[in-house]
């Protein structure tokens, strides 16, 4: 009744049938591999991924969420880094934990031009574009912390600089603190420079400048008339720093300080040192070596992979930091009591008055940035929050439901988004067994 006689719905509006789902299992030991396949044969198709592994017998939502959290996990693996060279190595090495970790973020490891170990990540950031855009797009969360720089360039097209150095290396990388050393050299010889300039130009007075070459002109050498002993002191100790750094340039080759690649070619021959009178351009060159040669082509096969899913041009209304947050969730844990109660509601044979279901909200309040997020995962399986926090969780609130006996651990159920949590005696016993249950999730099944 609500069309012509013709089946056209009224006003010319047009009717839309429900969204399609693909189902697809893939192996939960070799899940970086199938999903590398999978993204490849799915990234072109509108409709909606729905994964399930292999000889388990879940399936829905839940199971998707979890399957993008292995696979970000994977991606994070130092065993799986070494052998692709995907991001830029933390200070740990090869021996160290089993998944990296950098304070701002990953980042991609600069790797030579055209070089076979370039190609092949290029092939890996195409597939994690496809990640990416798929995620998004289904509406998943993909909790891999990728460093908001590397949106800026890859997503937002924008020209990194000298100055962004800090914002992917920091004393946490590798070559991070040669980095930073090196930019306090170059600060160095710029400062001499333009007290050398002030110098030989007579422009030197009150008002000259903060280098030490100044209040050697007015009154001699360094710490000389009108200067105190304190302050001649200091002077002679920056003078004292600022030639340390320089002779130490003699232990940089011209080549790059992260990857040890020679960053050369522009030079004369046998010009292979770094040195004052070149230390400038060194820094330039090794920028532009770790923001643009050393990365075209990650960033490229990432903004191919996510146009197969959607123009990257889409997201360019965003800041680097929101579209990081939309992608990869927010990366600090972080809630109220009164956010907790909201979102975090008493279910089955549990009221707002019930003593275990204030613990747990005392307890998640009180608890650190690690048992937050795996609290998440145990109930959610979602171990970055997205934006919105705690009230934007894709499947609305988590309920807690009695469960008996007493003696056993908390359970998750991802399924239903629910937290099965007996009525313990005291506030201490339900902190010491949610731990408890956190830390053996992974053995013993989130169900």
């Amino acid at each position: 009744g609500d069309g012509d006689p013709a089946g056209r719905p009224r006003g010319g509006a047009r009717r839309l049938g429900t969204l399609k789902r693909e189902r697809v299992t893939v192996r939960r030991d070799r899940v970086l591999a199938d999903a590398d396949v999978l993204m490849r044969h799915h990234a072109r198709h509108k409709s909606v991924l729905e994964v399930l592994f292999t000889a388990e017998e879940g399936f829905g939502g839940a199971v998707t969420k979890e399957f993008y959290n292995k696979v970000a996990d994977a991606l994070q693996l130092r065993s799986e880094n070494n052998a692709a060279m995907m991001w830029v190595p933390d200070e740990d090495g090869d021996e160290g934990p089993e998944h990296l970790w950098q304070t701002k973020g990953l980042f991609p490891h600069p790797l030579p031009p055209s070089s076979p170990e370039s190609e092949l990540a290029r092939r890996r950031f195409r597939f994690i574009g496809r990640l990416v855009g798929k995620a998004l797009l289904d509406g998943h969360i993909l909790p891999l912390p990728i460093n908001p720089t590397f949106m800026r360039v890859a997503v937002l097209n924008e020209t990194l600089t000298e100055e962004d150095l800090p914002q992917v290396y920091d004393d946490r990388c590798a070559g991070g603190a040669v980095v930073r050393w090196l930019q306090n050299v170059v600060r160095d010889v710029k400062r001499e420079k333009e007290c050398e300039q002030r110098l030989f130009s007579g422009s030197v007075g009150p008002q000259g400048g903060d280098c030490a070459d100044d209040k050697a002109v007015q009154g001699g050498p360094r710490g000389g008339v009108g200067a105190s002993p304190h302050d001649a002191n200091l002077e002679a100790s920056d003078a004292a720093a600022i030639d340390t750094n320089l002779e130490r340039l003699s232990y940089l080759s011209y080549a790059c300080p992260v990857t040890r690649v020679p960053l050369t070619e522009h030079l004369r021959a046998g010009d292979d040192e770094v040195h004052v009178g070149n230390v400038e351009q060194y820094l330039a060159d090794v920028t532009r070596y770790l923001f643009v040669d050393g990365v075209a082509a990650q960033v490229d096969g990432f903004r191919e992979g996510l146009c197969e899913i959607f123009p990257v041009d889409s997201l360019k209304a965003f800041g680097a930091e929101e579209i990081t947050e939309l992608v990869c969730g927010k990366d600090a844990i972080e809630w109220t009591r009164e956010e907790l109660r909201r979102s975090v509601l008493p279910g089955f044979q549990y009221t707002a008055e019930s003593p275990p279901y204030l613990w747990l909200l005392d307890v998640l309040v009180e608890a650190p940035d690690e048992e937050r997020r795996g609290f998440l995962e145990f109930v959610a399986v979602c171990p970055r929050l997205p934006p919105g926090g705690l009230a934007a969780l894709p499947r609305g609130p988590i309920r807690v439901n009695r469960m008996d006996p007493v003696d056993k651990l908390p359970e998750g159920r991802t399924c239903s988004q629910e937290l099965r949590l007996p009525a313990y005696g005291s506030k201490e016993e339900l902190a010491r067994k949610l731990r408890l249950a956190l830390q053996w999730r992974n053995h013993l099944g989130i169900q």
